[in-house]
């Protein structure tokens, strides 16, 4: 596995994968973003999806061989967890100050159905010296399943910050922002 399928597996944390079609769909506000998913789908397959916008943008991708590959990765060990890392929380993490300390805090938040990524998640930052919290099970009032959190706290949000390589614009920039960078 190499770096950038490490990448492309982890941002399919907010993807919807149809494995009966062999489409997948990959919704995000930024389109740099999907612009640099969809390089990485050429490298992979040597065929770019295609960018849509409806109220946010949309990449979508048919391809019987871009199935047969992700059907390998994903029974494949993680490899380049750090890149892993770094798709899932630039598909679906998030970083803020605490209302009450105002540090900085790292959070990825999934349903159950996530709890095993966030476990691998939790398992990789742990091996990167990346003290790290999962939280939950937590009843949120507008789902039906139970929701957990993947967080990292303060000093280690900075480490996370270093160690991680983040792609997603808009989260580096609210990185450096909290961080005083």
């Amino acid at each position: 596995m190499k770096s950038d399928e490490a990448y492309f597996l982890g941002a399919l944390g907010d993807a919807y994968l149809d494995f009966k079609r062999n489409e997948v769909q990959i919704y995000q506000k930024d389109v740099e973003w999907l612009e640099y998913l969809n390089e990485i789908l050429f490298r992979m397959i040597g065929e770019r999806g295609r960018l849509f916008k409806r109220d946010v943008f949309m990449l979508r991708k048919r391809s019987k061989k871009l199935f047969l590959i992700l059907k390998k990765l994903l029974n494949e060990p993680i490899q380049h967890g750090e890149y892993f890392v770094a798709g899932w929380f630039d598909s679906e993490g998030s970083v803020y100050l605490s209302t009450k300390s105002k540090i900085p805090v790292v959070d990825i938040t999934q349903s159950e159905k996530g709890l095993s990524v966030l476990n691998n998640c939790k398992q990789i930052l742990d091996g990167l010296g990346i003290k790290n919290f999962l939280n939950g099970p937590y009843k949120h009032w507008n789902s039906k399943l139970k929701t957990y959190h993947l967080r990292v706290y303060g000093k280690h949000a900075r480490l996370f910050f270093l160690r991680i390589p983040l792609i997603h614009k808009e989260k580096k920039a609210r990185f450096k922002k909290f961080l005083g960078e």
